[in-house]
């Protein structure tokens, strides 16, 4: 039985040898069957035959158990090498135990003084009045331009 993790993304690895045609030609896939649906997810071949295909998180998509299969297409044929049936795991888990208390729990009295702390809420500032600028359209003479020119010019 294949492990798949439904939490985190799995990669399924093999090696594959062909015989008769090359491995540049060849693909690969994995197909997860389950009760909900299939699944095909596409891999690659390298020359020396490591076949790497990447299988996203499962959580939710598929059942927690089924089959699945290696599809080989190697010079338009179609060979499916390896099956087996696959189980859905968790790579993380959390156990608790819990302890019921067995007598009554005790309870501790400070001796030390008692400090009351009170929060005040901060005295807001009058806000400043925002100067109002009011754009005008007039035409000025040539006259008037000069005197407005010598004056910002100080």
């Amino acid at each position: 039985m294949y492990p798949l993790y439904s939490d985190k993304p799995n990669l399924f690895e093999c090696s594959i040898q062909l015989e008769g045609c090359s491995l540049n030609d060849a693909s690969a896939r994995l197909i997860i069957e389950s009760e909900q649906n299939s699944l095909v997810f596409n891999g690659e071949i390298d020359n020396t035959g490591a076949c790497l295909i990447p299988v996203k998180k499962l959580k939710g998509i598929v059942s927690e158990g089924g089959n699945m299969k290696l599809e080989v297409i190697a010079d338009d044929m179609y060979f499916s090498p390896w099956e087996s049936e696959y189980e859905l795991l968790q790579s993380k888990q959390v156990t608790v135990e819990v302890k019921t208390p067995s007598s009554k729990p005790k309870l501790f009295e400070s001796k030390k003084p008692k400090v009351n702390v009170s929060f005040k809420k901060p005295v807001p500032q009058p806000r400043k009045q925002k100067r109002v600028v009011k754009e005008t359209r007039k035409e000025f003479s040539k006259r008037e331009l000069q005197s407005l020119l010598n004056r910002l010019r100080g």
